[in-house]
C-alpha cells in the first residue's frame, strides 16, 4: 500500500527538495504552504506521515501539531527546523513529536529518517534484533506516553551500543520533561562523555545550567543536530 505524505513549508524551494528527495520511493507526495492549508489537506485525507516545518507565517509548526492532535490525529510528525534545535520540545513530545530534521539536509538524510519514522510503525517488542531496533522502540514508547517503559528500552540501546550518545540525550530529555533536572544533566555529561562533538547533548546540558533555567531550545537530537 502507497503511504501518503504531507510536506509543509512556506518556502518553495524547501518543498521542492523534499517531493525530488522522495521520488523515488513511490510515495503519494501532498504539499501545504502554510498551516491553515495543512489543516485542510489533514482534514480531507489521511496520511502516513506529515513533514513539518517549524517556523512559518501565520499558523506555526507547533500550532499546527497542537490543532492536529486536538483533533484526536495520530499521525506521524516530522519537524524542521533551520535553527538546530527545537524550540518548546518538552511540548513537541507531550504532542508525539520527537523527530526532527535540520535545514539544510541531503536527499539520503530525508530518505533515513522518512523510511526510520514509517518502519517504526511496524516494530513489536518480540521482533527487536539490533541496538537501532531498541533504540526506535524506545521512541515509539515515547509517542505513545510510555515513559517509564521508554526510559527500559534507552537503557537496553545503551547496553547494546555502549558507544552511542543518543539513548543518554533521550533519557537526559525525559528527566527533564519530569523536572529532575540534576539526573537529566548527568546523561547529557554522559552523551558529550562519549562524543564531544554530539551538539544535541551539549546544547541541552549548557541550557540547564544556567542560573535562570529554561526549556526553550531543548534538543531532542536528530539528523544535523547531532554533531556540528
Amino acid at each position: 500500500m502507497v503511504k501518503k505524505i504531507l510536506i509543509v513549508d512556506d518556502e518553495k524551494n524547501i518543498r521542492m527538495t523534499l517531493k525530488h528527495s522522495l521520488k523515488s520511493q513511490e510515495f503519494d507526495i501532498s504539499m501545504a504552504v502554510n498551516g491553515e492549508e495543512a489543516l485542510e489537506n489533514i482534514k480531507n485525507n489521511k496520511f502516513d506521515l506529515i513533514l513539518l516545518d517549524i517556523k512559518m507565517p501565520g499558523l506555526d509548526g507547533m500550532e499546527v501539531l497542537k490543532k492536529i492532535r486536538d483533533n484526536g490525529n495520530n499521525v506521524n510528525v516530522i519537524m524542521m527546523t533551520a535553527y538546530g534545535s527545537v524550540e518548546k520540545a518538552v511540548e513537541a513530545m507531550k504532542l508525539g513529536a520527537i523527530d526532527f530534521i535540520s535545514k539544510p539536509f541531503t536527499h539520503e538524510e530525508i530518505r533515513n529518517i522518512v523510511k526510520e519514522v514509517l518502519g517504526r510503525e511496524e516494530l513489536m517488542e518480540e521482533d527487536l534484533d539490533t541496538s537501532k531496533d531498541i533504540l526506535e522502540y524506545a521512541k515509539k514508547c515515547i509517542l505513545s506516553n510510555r515513559y517509564d517503559e521508554a526510559r527500559i528500552y534507552l537503557k537496553k540501546a545503551i547496553g547494546g551500543d555502549v558507544n552511542s550518545p543518543e539513548p543518554h540525550n533521550l533519557l537526559g530529555v525525559l528527566e527533564e520533561y519530569e523536572g529532575k533536572l540534576d539526573l537529566a544533566q548527568k546523561h547529557y555529561r554522559a552523551a558529550l562523555a562519549l562524543d564531544p562533538t554530539y551538539e544535541s547533548a551539549n546544547r541541552n546540558l549548557q541550557r540547564t545550567v544556567q542560573m535562570r533555567y529554561t526549556r526553550q531550545g531543548i534538543s531532542l537530537g536528530g539528523s544535523k543536530d547531532e554533531k556540528k
